[in-house]
């Protein structure tokens, strides 16, 4: 076992900080609202008690839209979107089921654009505004062993509210008019001497959009993850790879009645580092995608900026 103040030596050595996480904007998909898709990267655990401020700048650049077989859809369409998400989380000494109790709030500002078309379909897009609010209850557990070598875990329950704009006009918008349960687990590992390893782990299922054009909306349940390895390369500073994969798996209902051949899939991986400086921490991840279906293709860029008050 290790101890808190074993913990607290970590911290300061610079081996463990937070990726204490969100739902961050995703690459406007099909149907599948925003989810965190490689915001949570890099020593995605190991939170010591107190008050953190968490700020995310994301830029996803969607410039190929794929179906069901891979295939690239004729008509050119492409988006872009910018997000600030802006983020607090108290990780409090109340203890709970063997770990500590936590509790966080989030909230984006996103920037959209969109042009071309999905095959027939205008796509139209170029408005920006304040996303849908994002709250979750954790617990974490640290202090734990595997293998004889340090692991912290994390288990929370994310809860997007349908609080951004949204337009029922056919045009994209910041908000996704859908309460969204995302709960997940998330493990970091430090498995050999100045390596480390973070997963999260998520099953995500989503309300009905009732105001969706003339009918309603309910996007397919999905398990989705995100995964990094690092390793520290010079006093302050790690170096790694980064990414995340996503299966939808039921389909996506519209007027209840299932769209065959809609499920979702992405997979993307790409480099990324971690700064550990004095107070503030600052973690960046470029992942590139692959092996893509119903979905729009293309690579995010991802800065993360961690302050303790």
């Amino acid at each position: 076992m290790i101890s808190r103040r074993s913990l607290g030596n970590l911290v300061r050595k610079g081996v463990v900080v937070i990726g204490l996480g969100t739902h961050a904007i995703c690459l406007w998909a099909f149907n599948q609202p925003p989810l965190n898709m490689s915001a949570t990267t890099f020593l995605d655990g190991g939170a010591p008690q107190g008050v953190y401020y968490l700020n995310y700048s994301i830029f996803v650049d969607g410039n190929e839209p794929l179906d069901k077989d891979g295939n690239v859809i004729p008509g050119g369409a492409r988006v872009n979107a910018l997000t600030n998400m802006h983020q607090l989380y108290y990780h409090s000494p109340l203890s709970l089921l063997g770990g500590d109790a936590g509790f966080m709030v989030a909230l984006p500002v996103v920037g959209l654009s969109a042009k071309g078309s999905l095959g027939p379909n205008p796509l139209v897009a170029d408005t920006a505004g304040v996303g849908d609010f994002v709250f979750g209850p954790a617990l974490h557990w640290d202090g734990k062993t595997l293998f004889g070598q340090p692991v912290f875990y994390r288990a929370e329950l994310t809860i997007t509210l349908p609080t951004g704009r949204y337009s029922n006009d056919g045009k994209l918008d910041v908000g996704s008019n859908l309460t969204t349960y995302d709960p997940y687990a998330s493990v970091v590992w430090f498995f050999r001497p100045k390596w480390e390893t973070s997963w999260r782990f998520f099953y995500t299922a989503h309300s009905t959009n009732h105001d969706y054009g003339e009918g309603t909306l309910r996007p397919g349940q999905a398990f989705h993850l995100n995964y990094a390895v690092s390793r520290e390369v010079i006093p302050k500073w790690r170096l790694g790879m980064a990414g995340y994969y996503l299966q939808q798996l039921t389909e996506d209902t519209i007027n209840g009645v299932k769209q065959m051949d809609s499920k979702e899939r992405v997979m993307s991986a790409g480099p990324g580092f971690v700064y550990l400086g004095q107070g503030l921490t600052a973690i960046f991840s470029y992942p590139i995608e692959f092996s893509v279906e119903n979905r729009f293709k293309g690579s995010r860029a991802t800065l993360q900026l961690i302050h303790k008050f």
